[in-house]
């Protein structure tokens, strides 16, 4: 039970949520009681939002070809274009993320990042298939050493106001590890080439870190 407030990332990327919840806790304490108990509720809520889990992709332990699924969610769709109008990519799949699932982001694969974009953008629902285009989105590209390459994009949805990304240009990365991570409601997109047979399908439940996405051919 400790490793979950311990490791919880409230205290690094949702510090000012924390107090403002404790000030208005405090102030609905003394002043008017409802408030207190909204405070607690949502404080409880802010925990359990921002945990942290360590997983692992038994699959990917001894095979590199395996591709890990960078968040949990809903698969909620998937695109395959073979003349690579997908911004010069083959395929796209989007997993949407409810304000109840782990927002912690991990790399599909090892390899190094070769670029890290942000793009400003509006706040529509994050399952809308416009939102990957039109949406705040932050864009990191990985290369493995066969120079395969993909691109994961973390997309804010309404609620979520708030991209987070903690890998930078240039920097080697194993696959599996906790890149980032968005608040509250998002997606994320993951765009692959001709040569990844997915292991996924529209509708299906995926656990970030944890559940094979597809395979390198």
């Amino acid at each position: 039970m400790m490793p979950f407030f311990t490791t919880n990332l409230i205290w690094s990327e949702g510090s000012y949520i924390l107090f403002a919840l404790c000030v208005m806790g405090g102030l609905g304490l003394i002043f008017f009681r409802p408030v207190w108990y909204i405070s607690l509720f949502l404080l409880i809520f802010s925990f359990y939002f921002f945990r942290n889990p360590d997983r692992v992709c038994i699959p990917a332990l001894d095979d590199a070809a395996v591709l890990i699924c960078p968040a949990d969610g809903k698969v909620v769709d998937i695109v395959f274009d073979s003349t690579m109008q997908l911004e010069g990519f083959a395929q796209k799949v989007s997993i949407f993320l409810s304000p109840i699932d782990v927002h912690v982001n991990w790399t599909p694969m090892s390899g190094t990042v070769e670029d890290v974009v942000y793009r400003p953008g509006t706040f529509s629902m994050a399952f809308l298939p416009k939102a990957s285009e039109l949406n705040e989105r932050n864009d990191v590209s990985i290369a493995n050493q066969k120079g395969e390459k993909i691109v994961v994009r973390q997309i804010a949805g309404t609620i979520a106001r708030r991209i987070c990304c903690w890998v930078k240009k240039g920097q080697s990365v194993p696959a599996g590890l906790k890149y980032g991570m968005i608040r509250f409601g998002s997606r994320v997109d993951i765009l692959l080439p001709a040569n990844v047979t997915l292991a996924v399908g529209i509708g299906q439940r995926v656990v970030g870190g944890q559940t094979v996405l597809g395979r390198w051919q």
